[in-house]
C-alpha cells in the first residue's frame, strides 16, 4: 500500500498501470477497457471548486493529509454519512467493517451536518449509509435532522430488505419526503449469492414492489461485477426507463477495497470498468442507449464518472440529452446530480440549447419533440418566485433520468490524480471530511481486508498533481 511511480500503457486498445513496487515486486493491472475513451475523457477535465471551508494545511502530501486538505482540488458534491456499522447482510463484497457496535447519536450526527454545511454552504444531496441505515433505531430521527430548506434531498442507501418487510416504516419514509437508493446488482438467485451472499430475489422484488406503490423516489445502485452480473446491465436501464418513480441508475464497476473486497475474487488484468459497462448498455438495450450518449464528469476527475442525462419527452419516451446537446459549450449541464437541478446555470443552458434544436430541429432526432420537452421543463424548473436548494431539486425530477457509471479506485487501479478531485467524502464525527477512496484504502479499518494491518502511506515530501503516483 505504499505509493509509487507508474507507467500508463496503452496496449490492445486498453489501458494499463505497470508499476514496480521494491518490497512487492512489480504488478501490471487494467486501468480501463478502451484506451480511446481514456484519453478522450482527460478534454473534459476542469479546474475544481473549493469548500468554503478546509481541516488544515497540508503538510505530509496527499492521501496522508486528508480531511479535506487545503491541497485537494474539489469540494463536496455527494457527502455519504455512515451512521451505523451494523447491517442484515454479510455481503462478500463489502468495503466496509461491520463490527455491529455503532448507532450514530443524533447529536453527533447533527454535528456532522453542521459542519458539512459550513463547509459547503449548502447540499445538493446527503446519502445516509452504513452498515445498513435502515437498521439505526433512530434513522427516522435522523432524516428529520438533515431535511432542511439548505439540503436539497435526503438519500438513504439501503439493501431495501427492511422496506419489503416493515410497511409502516416505508410509509414513515415516503411522509418523511427521502429517496431511496436501492442496492440492486442484477436479478438473479447466482447473482445475489455472488455478490451479496445469498438469494435476494424476493427481498429484492418486495422492496421494489413497495417503492413503487408508495412511488417513493428512487435511485438504483447496481456494483458491476465481472462474471456476476454483466450479461444484466441492459435490464437494469430498462427498469430505470419503465417507472417514473425511478430517476436515476448508478453503476459501480466493482473496486477490490475493504473486509470484503479485500479478499473476493478478482482478477485485476480482466474487470469491468467504465468503457467496458457503456459497451454493455449499449449491446444490451439494442441502441436505445449509444456509447456516445455517455460524457466524462468535469467536476471530478474525468477518469472518475461518466454519465448521461435523457429528457423525458412528452409521450413517456426518453432520448439522451447527446442527441441535441454540443457538450463542449453546455458542459454545465454535466452535473453530478441525479436529476437535473433548478439552478440559474441549468436555465441558461437550457435555454441556449432550445435556441440550438429549433435552428436544427430537421436534423436533430425526434426535433420538435425535444423542443416540445425542453419549454415544458423550464416551465416547470423555472416559476416566478425564488426557489429553496430543495425546491430546485425537486422541480427537475420528472424533466429527465440520468445513469451514472462511478468507478471508486482500490490497489490495482489507484491514482494519487484522481483522488486529489474527488468529490464523493465520507463526513466524519472529528469534523474531518474524507475523500472516498482515499478513506477507503488508507483510513478505514479495514482497508486491506481481513488480518492486515491498516495502511499508512509514509511519503516523505508532498506529492504533486503533475506525478502519476499509485497504490
Amino acid at each position: 500500500m505504499a505509493l509509487v511511480q507508474a507507467d500508463v500503457v496503452l496496449r490492445d486498445g486498453k489501458v494499463y498501470f505497470h508499476k514496480n513496487c521494491h518490497r512487492c515486486g512489480p504488478s501490471r493491472a487494467l486501468v480501463s477497457e478502451n484506451a480511446a475513451y481514456y484519453v478522450q475523457a482527460y478534454s473534459y477535465a476542469r479546474a475544481g471548486t473549493e469548500p468554503l471551508h478546509v481541516a488544515h494545511a497540508a503538510t505530509h502530501g496527499c492521501p496522508t493529509d486528508c480531511g479535506v486538505c487545503d491541497d485537494h482540488e474539489q469540494h463536496t458534491c455527494l457527502p455519504i454519512i455512515e451512521i451505523t456499522d451494523h447491517c442484515n447482510l454479510e455481503c462478500p463484497i463489502c468495503i466496509v467493517n461491520n463490527q455491529y457496535s455503532t448507532h450514530m447519536e443524533p447529536a453527533v450526527f447533527a454535528d456532522v451536518i453542521a459542519g458539512l454545511l459550513r463547509a459547503e454552504g449548502q447540499c445538493e444531496s446527503v446519502a445516509l449509509s452504513g452498515g445498513e441505515p435502515t437498521s439505526h433505531p433512530k434513522i427516522l430521527e435522523l432524516i428529520d435532522i438533515a431535511t432542511r430548506d439548505d439540503i436539497g434531498r435526503v438519500v438513504i442507501v439501503t439493501n431495501g430488505l427492511r422496506l419489503g418487510k416493515d410497511r409502516k416504516f416505508a410509509e414513515a419514509i415516503k411522509a418523511k419526503g427521502a429517496y431511496i437508493g436501492l442496492q440492486l446488482d442484477g436479478f438473479t438467485p447466482s447473482t445475489h449469492e455472488k455478490i451479496r451472499g445469498r438469494d435476494l430475489c424476493g427481498e429484492k422484488a418486495a422492496a421494489l414492489r413497495v417503492l413503487k406503490e408508495l412511488q417513493i423516489p428512487t435511485q438504483l445502485i447496481f456494483v458491476a461485477t465481472r462474471g456476476a452480473n454483466e450479461d444484466q446491465i441492459g435490464q437494469a436501464v430498462e427498469l430505470l426507463l419503465a417507472e417514473d418513480h425511478i430517476l436515476s441508475l448508478n453503476f459501480q464497476p466493482a473496486a477490490f477495497t475493504g473486509l470484503g473486497g479485500g479478499v473476493y475474487a478478482g482478477d485485476p488484468l480482466d474487470r469491468l470498468t467504465i468503457p467496458g459497462v457503456i459497451a454493455a448498455i449499449e449491446a444490451q438495450t439494442g441502441g436505445l442507449l449509444k456509447v456516445s450518449d455517455f460524457s466524462p464528469l468535469p467536476c471530478s476527475h474525468p477518469q472518475c464518472v461518466s454519465l448521461s442525462y435523457l429528457l423525458r419527452l412528452n409521450d413517456g419516451s426518453h432520448l439522451p440529452f447527446a442527441r441535441f446537446v454540443d457538450f463542449s459549450r453546455h458542459g454545465t449541464l454535466l452535473r453530478s446530480s441525479a436529476t437535473l437541478p433548478a439552478t440559474a446555470e441549468t436555465q441558461d443552458a437550457l435555454l441556449e440549447v432550445m435556441h440550438d434544436v429549433y435552428a436544427r430541429s430537421d436534423e436533430i432526432e425526434r426535433g420538435d419533440d425535444v423542443l416540445k420537452a425542453l419549454r415544458r421543463s423550464l416551465d416547470t424548473m423555472f416559476p416566478p418566485r425564488p426557489l429553496t436548494p430543495h425546491e430546485q431539486v425537486r422541480m427537475g425530477e420528472q424533466q429527465a433520468k440520468s445513469i451514472f457509471l462511478h468507478h471508486y479506485m482500490d490497489a490495482h487501479d489507484f491514482d494519487l490524480e484522481r483522488l486529489r478531485k474527488c468529490c464523493h467524502h465520507y463526513p466524519q464525527t472529528d469534523g474531518r471530511i474524507m475523500p472516498a477512496c482515499g478513506f477507503n484504502l488508507f483510513h478505514r479499518g479495514a482497508a486491506r481486508g481481513p488480518n492486515q494491518a491498516k495502511a499508512t502511506p509514509s511519503l516523505g515530501v508532498p506529492i504533486r498533481a503533475s506525478t502519476r503516483t499509485v497504490a
